[in-house]
């Protein structure tokens, strides 16, 4: 089978839930663009990109299947799920707000800004031989861009809000912040997106 298609070489257990959460990106855009009246499974979609995104990446550290094809895969997936379907929500609920489309524009540069450079930047490692990254990891965005976007359309809340929120992310996508790798900060997001997915459901 490999001799037939040589990719399949490649195919591990993290690189399939990456591949996973592309599926659930285009499920989230097919929602969004057909299901406007109940957005409650499309949020839930979209947040789940996120949530395969850290999943995958746990996977590949414990299983040691960390690879160049790995890398590349999640990025590119990262790329559609955080980057561009932003844009989509943008266009769907947001289309004559100057100042949000502008700063989902801001957002997504920095997004691919960050994915690239984080693909041809060495994992830095502190003191303690602790890996971290180096600003806000381009899921942990999206995710906070869900959870705004739920709260703003099921309460009427300013469309500025989305504005200020999507100009804050992009910059700390980029910023100098150093987050550590597996650090309480991914645990307090967990949490957060338990929490939040249980008032998706709820409410």
């Amino acid at each position: 089978m490999i001799k037939i298609f040589p990719v399949l070489k490649h195919i591990n257990f993290p690189s399939m839930l990456t591949t996973t959460g592309l599926l659930m990106g285009a499920l989230t855009a097919w929602l969004l663009m057909h299901r406007q009246d109940d957005l409650r499974w499309a949020v839930l979609a979209l947040f789940f990109c996120g949530v395969l995104d850290l999943a995958d990446g746990l996977a590949a550290s414990k299983l040691g299947k960390i690879t160049e094809f790995g890398k590349q895969v999640d990025s590119l997936v990262d790329f559609f799920t955080c980057c561009i379907m932003p844009i989509i929500i943008v266009h769907q609920f947001f289309y004559e707000n100057a100042f949000v489309i502008g700063a989902v524009a801001i957002y997504a540069i920095c997004g691919l800004w960050r994915l690239a450079n984080f693909n041809i930047t060495p994992q830095s490692v502190d003191k303690d031989g602790k890996k971290y990254f180096i600003g806000l990891p381009v899921p942990g965005a999206m995710m906070v861009v869900t959870m705004v976007f739920w709260f703003l359309q099921n309460y009427d809340g300013p469309q500025w809000v989305m504005g200020i929120a999507f100009l804050f992310l992009a910059f700390m996508m980029i910023s100098f912040i150093k987050l550590r790798k597996y650090g309480a900060w991914q645990w307090i997001i967990w949490a957060v997106g338990c929490a939040f997915v249980v008032f998706v459901l709820v409410v």
